[in-house]
């Protein structure tokens, strides 16, 4: 089974790039006019996922932490080719640190935001870009090297 949080997440980074998501019995299934992806929960904590690329269907087995980076790089596509997962680990609260010099300060930020109710928001960074959409956090590595991330931001907490 796919975790109710990595559930959510899904939903809300399809909902940011603009895709539809439908929950069937086994199968979650996310489209737009150009992209089918359908995420298929395999054994403890491994995912299958199908999605169109202009030859066919590719078929993919992942762990569930390597998610995001895929379905990130399907959304963000110019052309339905396959894409590859970065090679490094997901990034985490340690990059944000890295990139952003004070994780205090950052969560301060994170949490003036979400208090002013703000659904998108563009927060930046050099390497490690940040993005605030609906109470998650995006991270995507700008050079490709760490795997791109979602963290639910929940109690306060990141």
């Amino acid at each position: 089974m796919i975790d109710q949080i990595i559930k959510k997440n899904i939903r809300l980074l399809s909902e940011r790039y603009h895709h539809d998501v439908l929950y069937y019995e086994r199968v979650i299934a996310i489209k737009n006019e150009k992209n089918v992806i359908e995420i298929f929960s395999q054994i403890k904590d491994h995912i299958s996922i199908t999605y169109n690329f202009e030859e066919g269907i590719e078929k993919v087995e992942i762990r569930n932490i390597e998610i995001y980076d895929l379905l990130i790089k399907i959304f963000l596509r110019k052309n339905l080719e396959k894409v590859n997962l970065s090679p490094g680990y997901p990034l985490n609260l340690k990059d944000i640190e890295e990139e952003f010099g004070n994780l205090h300060r950052f969560e301060e930020e994170l949490m003036t935001l979400i208090n002013t109710e703000t659904h998108y928001s563009h927060i930046g960074g050099n390497r490690v870009l940040a993005e605030l959409y609906k109470n998650i956090l995006i991270l995507r590595d700008d050079i490709g090297s760490s795997k791109a991330n979602v963290l639910n931001i929940s109690n306060d907490k990141i």
